[in-house]
């Protein structure tokens, strides 16, 4: 199976690339790669200047539809993956937990999307996708939809509820994105 990092946002908030920022002497990314390489046969990164990943060895493709944010990102790692299901997760969530990655697969069954919701909504940006997910995200860029979920009546969806889900330590860790430096300082001050 395969793992798509998104890596390809602007990171406004953050000022900086959000996947370069560091912990314990590596990278956000670099954390992710290594938490990932334990559950996936192959990651991919998703993400427009490749020249900035190129070190870390792995396939990056680039949006399939420029300035269309995460949902082209999106489609063009599932394009480019090689099995029908995919977890994607965004690349400024460096707490991914295993556990909470493998509840979530337990649930593919015959589903396109597999997503959890917290009590912000749901969290799109570490769910499974299915290969069957890219011509209804194609119509959705096409028609300028560029929220995530607006395909999701298109597929065969399942939430995995907060209730589901909050019974796994660390479930709500591994959706923490940090989008500001405060948000940074905030788990990070002390490095």
């Amino acid at each position: 199976m395969t793992a798509i990092i998104l890596a390809g946002g602007k990171s406004r908030r953050m000022g900086f690339n959000k996947a370069l920022l560091s912990y314990d002497k590596k990278t956000f990314i670099e954390h992710q790669i290594a938490r990932l390489k334990t559950i996936f046969d192959e990651i991919i990164i998703s993400a427009n200047d490749a020249a900035v990943y190129a070190h870390l060895n792995l396939p990056i493709v680039s949006d399939i539809m420029p300035e269309k944010g995460p949902l082209s990102g999106i489609c063009a790692g599932l394009i480019r993956s090689s099995s029908h299901h995919a977890f994607v997760v965004a690349c400024d969530m460096p707490f991914v937990q295993e556990k909470a990655i493998l509840c979530l697969r337990e649930h593919i069954g015959d589903y396109d999307v597999v997503v959890p919701q917290t009590s912000r909504g749901l969290e799109p940006l570490h769910a499974f996708y299915s290969r069957n997910c890219i011509q209804p995200i194609r119509q959705c860029l096409d028609e300028g939809k560029l929220r995530i979920i607006d395909f999701f009546p298109m597929v065969k969806a399942r939430i995995i509820h907060e209730q589901e889900w909050k019974e796994l330590d660390g479930s709500t860790l591994s959706v923490t994105n940090l989008n500001t430096p405060e948000e940074y300082q905030k788990y990070f001050g002390h490095t």
